[in-house]
């Protein structure tokens, strides 16, 4: 798979969420749900508190912000429900490598699912690993729509403003630092972004796993 077409996807959404953080962060949680994190959320939606908080948007702002993205991902998810519904199992492991897909993580969202039931979408939005995957099996069960899609906003909402306050209040630290320029604050943030993104998708499930 060629990786520079998600990359490039990435900037584009950065550069969109700089210009417009309502729409880019929509178009975002849309995106990485759609494609199973290969545009990692962890990334954009803390980069959208971030700016947020230089531009002085306030709580609101941060609430607005909080809203579009979980509904953008809330959409996506939806998406996902209805082809796992439709398409079944066989089809979504096979056409499902292209996103990385495998038969051990579809396995593992599937076990998640049987041991909380319906909460399982709830719990499962704020969990790394289990976030992206929690869908297909609410799919394949034929879960109830209107419940899938109140525990599906309800946790997404809770697991976005996580991240979106994270770049908030991490931008409003920066700011409170002596540093000079732009550039020196936004690496400072991007830094600590990466050191999220890592425990997260990296140390996280391990520790889980043990």
């Amino acid at each position: 798979m060629d990786f520079t077409i998600f990359s490039g996807l990435t900037e584009y959404l950065k550069v969109l969420i700089t210009f417009n953080l309502y729409i880019g962060a929509f178009l975002a949680a849309l995106i990485e749900t759609i494609l199973f994190s290969l545009v990692p959320g962890e990334v954009v939606m803390p980069l959208a508190g971030y700016l947020a908080s230089l531009n002085n948007y306030g709580y609101i702002g941060l609430l607005g912000v909080t809203l579009c993205a979980t509904l953008g991902a809330t959409i996506g998810a939806a998406l996902i429900y209805y082809i796992s519904l439709k398409l079944g199992r066989l089809v979504i492991l096979k056409y499902g490598k292209y996103f990385f897909i495998t038969e051990e993580k579809l396995s593992s969202a599937e076990k998640w699912f049987e041991k909380y039931g319906t909460k399982a979408v709830f719990f499962g939005r704020m969990a790394p690993a289990i976030r992206e995957l929690v869908s297909i099996p609410a799919g394949f069960s034929k879960m109830d729509f209107k419940k899938y899609i109140f525990y599906t906003f309800l946790g997404t909402f809770i697991w976005t403003l996580f991240l979106i306050s994270l770049g908030f209040f991490l931008g409003a630290y920066v700011e409170t630092l002596n540093l000079s320029g732009i550039f020196e604050k936004t690496g400072v943030f991007i830094i600590a972004v990466i050191a999220v993104y890592i425990f997260l998708k990296i140390i996280f499930p391990r520790l889980k796993k043990k």
